[in-house]
């Protein structure tokens, strides 16, 4: 399936070990915050409605004259990181007149309430119907390997000269180019957004977290791919003082979430998610467990095959025989009957959520890990979805994958309903990445012809019908 690839993926390590490098990465992070707030200053405000006194979301904010900027939240607040005082800020927003705001060093450490107006040229009787993909970055000379949202854009990974050159790519939220960096160590590889929202270039050998300066994209802090990936890919969320971390067990079947406090220096456990149909399965044939764990590859056979001694061609070929067998039961077993549990936890305001699929619910926690309720769910047992679940982290909305015949579609849930919205369905057909982002879906597609025409496309999302 196309959509497969972005699964999460965990190496298995033992309890030791995983703790070990869990510790090493926390480390590894805290490092990272410190310094990058050593160079910059944080500033943080909220964004609303001067007449009704609500908060507004999806308001665009940009230090003046420049394209460096950001999107306020569901909440109406924002966070904008700048190098010097004093700033001049400006706010935009459909339907609402455009503001400058002057901000000195004496506030950086306080929440700053930006109010808007209602434009009196607001244009009535304006319906938006369905979007075609709008094309990013118009640059007929390029291919795009991958992308991941950045605080002031988009961070692209492209290939140009045939696929022989990569380099990194940042776009504001009106497609200007930021900042571009053209020599790339190593062999591109992907890029990775952890949950702290740091972009990481990784190589086929060395993961490097990516700093924009304002100015310049600079690759620092190295680290080999072997520690970084299964860790990073482990980390799941972060809310105020705490680390949230997936570790997947039995195969996959068993997802084991740990939480980590920054406070105390500890670790424990958070929620265990299970398929207690599969596991009982899988208790009633524990032959099974040998299947799924050690699968026989094709090295292993020959070597079996070579190393025979004194045992007879016949014998050999029996032997390779029955490893074979084993080998095609394990990969039918663990694409058929005992297929990975998939259940992502999210930081949805200051709340915990965990689509808990194997119990057919939405769950919501505290952060330190009380029940605070449930959302009962269905779309799971349809046959076309994808085991993809997109949040809008502007929107705080999530969004269902589904595919039908090659042609992918979403889907948004109310995380207090369980209801489904409206069917969005993409331009193309045969697309790869996904992420959704304000209401609208970015997605990278392959143009027929060729790998270097693989372009990125953005197309705007209903999450309701305009019926109702």
């Amino acid at each position: 399936m196309i959509i497969s690839k972005f699964h999460t993926r965990f190496l298995p390590f033992s309890g030791p070990r995983i703790l070990a490098l869990l510790f090493m990465f926390v480390i590894f992070f805290l490092i990272n915050t410190q310094t990058f707030s050593q160079e910059r200053h944080v500033i943080k405000g909220i964004i609303y409605e001067m007449e009704t006194e609500m908060p507004l979301s999806g308001a665009h904010i940009l230090v003046h004259k420049t394209s460096f900027g950001t999107i306020s939240g569901p909440d109406g607040s924002f966070r904008l990181s700048v190098s010097n005082f004093p700033i001049s800020i400006k706010v935009t927003h459909i339907g609402f007149e455009d503001k400058y705001f002057s901000i000195t060093e004496e506030f950086k450490d306080e929440t700053l309430m930006l109010g808007m107006n209602f434009s009196a040229e607001m244009l009535d009787g304006v319906t938006i119907t369905d979007q075609k993909a709008e094309l990013i970055f118009k640059d007929n000379t390029y291919a795009v390997f991958d992308f991941e949202f950045h605080e002031n854009g988009l961070m692209l990974l492209i290939y140009r000269n045939s696929l022989k050159r990569s380099e990194l790519v940042l776009l504001s939220f009106m497609n200007d180019t930021l900042a571009l960096l053209k020599t790339l160590p190593g062999k591109a590889g992907s890029l990775h957004r952890d949950c702290l929202g740091f972009i990481h270039y990784l190589s086929d050998d060395t993961a490097y977290q990516v700093q924009y300066t304002g100015m310049e994209l600079q690759l620092i802090y190295p680290m080999a791919i072997k520690f970084f990936k299964p860790i990073a890919d482990a980390f799941v969320a972060f809310h105020d003082r705490y680390y949230y971390f997936a570790i997947k067990k039995m195969n996959k079947l068993i997802i084991e979430y740990l939480r980590y406090d920054t406070v105390e220096k500890t670790y424990s456990n958070f929620k265990q998610i299970y398929d207690r149909k599969k596991l009982q399965i899988l208790k009633d044939n524990p032959w099974h467990y040998m299947l799924l764990v050690n699968p026989v590859t094709n090295e292993q056979e020959f070597d079996l095959f070579l190393m025979g001694g004194s045992a007879s061609i016949d014998e050999q070929i029996l032997a390779l025989k029955y490893s074979r067998d084993a080998s095609i039961e394990g990969h039918y077993l663990r694409s058929t009957v005992y297929t990975p549990v998939y259940a992502p936890l999210f930081k949805s305001g200051d709340e915990i959520l965990i689509f808990n699929h194997p119990e057919s619910q939405i769950e919501f926690f505290s952060p330190s890990g009380e029940r605070i309720k449930s959302t009962p769910i269905s779309y799971h047992e349809q046959k076309d979805w994808e085991e993809l679940i997109l949040k809008d982290e502007i929107r705080d909305e999530y969004y269902l994958v589904f595919i039908n015949s090659n042609r992918v579609s979403l889907r948004s849930v109310d995380i207090h309903t369980g209801i489904n919205g409206p069917q969005n369905n993409l331009y193309y057909p045969f697309v790869k990445k996904i992420l959704v982002r304000n209401a609208y879906v970015y997605f990278t597609y392959r143009q027929p012809g060729s790998i270097e025409r693989t372009m990125l496309f953005r197309q705007k999302l209903r999450k309701s019908d305009s019926r109702n």
